[in-house]
């Protein structure tokens, strides 16, 4: 089994960051497509980036300003079931790091590259969007 593993630096403190990503109004700006539902707890957020295409990711833990786990509950191929952690912490520069990971995948599941290749971008896009802020 495989987990995505990536990682960006951004000149903001942890709270913005944190806001970009927990905030369902400033998900909005930044992700494309549209996004929906609620960003709390036991709730749903669904993402859909392009007509046919949909992702409904379930809110199991915000820990304020350091982590965000969510399940995925709705998507193609083997989505459902797979857990995306986001942590943020401290860089001795005064920026914030955000690390991300996506699990498990099969080694050989078909979707793992463009997968892969997507988080990069929606790092890019979250970085872009805070750092304008």
């Amino acid at each position: 089994m495989t987990t995505l593993r990536h990682a960006i630096a951004i000149s903001a403190p942890r709270s913005a960051v944190y806001a970009a990503l927990a905030n369902i109004d400033h998900m909005r700006e930044w992700h494309q497509g549209t996004m929906t539902g609620e960003a709390v707890p036991g709730k749903t957020v669904t993402w859909t980036p392009k007509p046919g295409l949909t992702f409904g990711w379930r809110i199991d833990e915000l820990n304020k300003d350091t982590s965000i786990v969510r399940t995925a509950v709705e998507g193609p191929g083997n989505t459902v079931g797979k857990t995306l952690t986001i942590s943020l912490t401290d860089l001795p520069d005064g920026r914030t790091e955000v690390a991300l990971t996506d699990g498990e995948w099969a080694s050989d599941d078909p979707h793992l590259a463009y997968c892969n290749t997507y988080w990069g971008g929606v790092l890019q896009r979250l970085k872009s969007y805070v750092e304008k802020s």
